[in-house]
């Protein structure tokens, strides 16, 4: 039966996601780089990029994506409706913090997890700040290794998803914590079947994401494209260790990729020793992995390399169809 499922212009059924890429960015900016005088972010120059991705999405038959950007990455998100009404995509948007290593701002950090619950419930229920745009999902995150922190952020957002019956993406930095994020959503009463974990991409073998799907919750490989995290041939093993599992009907692709990150300098810490080769030899790469590339590269690049490792295109399909509709709530 159809659900619905809450997008930046409204709700839709389920039945009508269409393909969808389940973790993605729109405009990923990073807590303080605002703060740098070289900061400069034109909001109409970013509008018309997003949405000449998001058209470029539309000739593979993308019809869906979900902006997995959490709380302190946003920069403005009255952006996503504009775009989402120009490139004719569905928008899915989170409420949620990032890991403490990179987020989880200091006044949020001495909240109690009811304050960080109301707080996503309140963008859940009335919308983001004062701009009326709904997250359709929450965002969970967790580092390696897990912090107390994190866990408690994790248990308010299991809380408002059990509160709301919003669907859980998530974060697992290094591949690992999906085990403790999934304790932690069950202890608190949360279908595991409206759960993705994500960012599998570096997991040693394909046990791990099968070890996940058979606790009853989705799978990722969600970070396509990013060969400085895991080889794609890697990837291409673990996907195919999961359907060959039987489990290909928990099974989520997606890139991670954003159609822009604006902040002004590289958003990593970079040893200064190496900065210059980093700058010259590295970065160029990375950046193409992480936003300069087109949003396309999962069914020009990777899906070949699927289907020379002996998945269907079928297969395929309903990896990125089906599965995230069930991902919202469809059981049909």
């Amino acid at each position: 039966m159809a659900t619905q499922v809450q997008t930046v212009l409204g709700p839709i059924d389920t039945a009508d996601l269409g393909t969808t890429l389940v973790h993605e960015h729109v405009v990923m900016a990073y807590p303080g780089d605002q703060l740098d005088p070289a900061w400069s972010w034109d909001r109409e120059a970013t509008v018309e990029l997003a949405v000449q991705r998001m058209k470029e999405l539309g000739e593979v038959g993308v019809r869906t994506l979900v902006d997995a950007t959490p709380i302190e990455g946003r920069v403005d998100v009255t952006i996503l409706p504009e775009i989402a009404e120009k490139s004719g995509r569905q928008i899915v948007c989170a409420t949620g913090f990032y890991f403490e290593h990179v987020g989880i701002p200091y006044y949020w950090r001495v909240r109690t997890q009811a304050e960080i619950t109301d707080l996503y419930l309140h963008e859940i229920e009335h919308g983001i700040g004062s701009t009326g745009v709904r997250p359709g999902v929450i965002k969970i995150a967790i580092g390696d290794p897990p912090t107390d922190q994190e866990r408690k952020v994790i248990a308010a957002a299991a809380v408002a998803a059990r509160e709301s019956g919003l669907s859980v993406i998530s974060h697992c930095e290094n591949a690992k914590g999906g085990d403790v994020q999934l304790d932690i959503l069950q202890e608190h009463g949360v279908d595991l079947g409206r759960c993705l974990i994500g960012h599998q991409d570096q997991a040693e073998s394909a046990d791990q994401l099968n070890a996940i799907i058979g606790r009853g919750a989705f799978a990722g490989l969600d970070r396509v494209g990013i060969e400085i995290l895991a080889a794609e041939d890697h990837r291409v093993e673990l996907a195919k260790g999961v359907v060959d599992a039987g489990h290909a009907d928990r099974l989520c692709l997606s890139m991670d990729h954003a159609a822009l990150y604006p902040s002004p300098k590289f958003p990593y810490f970079v040893p200064e020793g190496v900065r210059e080769q980093f700058q010259r030899e590295i970065q160029p790469g990375l950046e193409q992995a992480m936003w300069r590339r087109p949003f396309t590269y999962l069914f020009t690049d990777f899906w070949p390399r699927l289907e020379a490792a002996g998945v269907s295109r079928q297969t395929f399909d309903s990896i990125l169809t089906d599965n995230p509709r069930r991902l919202f709530g469809d059981d049909a």
